[in-house]
């Protein structure tokens, strides 16, 4: 997928760049960078980091999202699926209250529809810890299904929640009694038994993981 990630890029760039009336060697001066650069990234040879692009996107007066609205109409399938800054623990818990978009990453329309969601309600996190092993091992990126809210728990599935301070990335199962079990995959963690009646506010769930990656 390098390849159409490549080509996605350098479109918009082109298209961009005529919108707003600068030429490749303006862009590069306000960015600071050599003309080279920005020639590559709009003739697809490179395909420039996050913070790159970031700075380009902001040197045009646009975000992120904005850069990539101008679609390649020869990739009319092609979805982006926000990474945001925020880390569930698969661990002892923790919360990094930034909800900012880090990262765009592109996947087919077809897989999104195919994992019951849409780009607009997918979400893309890193988790941290090691309470999922060996679902889930730190720094494995997931797509989350935001849609999918607390009311459509699936007994065994695995969750992006909130318990009291704590964001984390759980398997959840539903119990008699309004009961919920908030397990780990990994033995050397204990079940969390919760009473969905009395700790209303407590317990947030906010999407069902649909997908997971691993970088080697």
């Amino acid at each position: 997928m390098r390849m159409k990630a490549e080509k996605i890029t350098a479109d918009a760039l082109s298209f961009w760049l005529a919108q707003k009336h600068l030429n490749q060697k303006e862009l590069a001066e306000k960015l600071d960078v050599a003309p080279n650069t920005i020639s590559q990234i709009v003739n697809g040879h490179r395909y420039p980091s996050v913070e790159l692009l970031e700075r380009i996107a902001e040197a045009l007066g646009l975000s992120l999202p904005e850069f990539f609205s101008r679609r390649d109409d020869s990739l009319p399938e092609i979805e982006f699926v926000p990474l945001v800054k925020a880390v569930p623990r698969a661990g002892t818990g923790g919360l990094e209250t930034d909800g900012d978009h880090v990262g765009l990453y592109s996947f087919h329309a077809s897989f999104l529809l195919r994992k019951q969601g849409t780009a607009a309600s997918m979400r893309l996190f890193c988790v941290a810890g090691d309470s999922m092993e060996p679902t889930l091992f730190s720094g494995d990126m997931i797509m989350v299904n935001t849609g999918e809210a607390a009311r459509h728990v699936q007994t065994g599935m695995v969750y992006l929640l909130r318990l009291g301070d704590e964001l984390m990335v759980k398997r959840l199962e539903n119990r008699p009694g309004n009961m919920l079990l908030i397990r780990s995959d990994n033995a050397s963690y204990q079940d969390i038994p919760v009473n969905k009646a009395q700790t209303e506010g407590e317990v947030e769930i906010f999407g069902r993981m649909v997908w997971s990656c691993r970088e080697y």
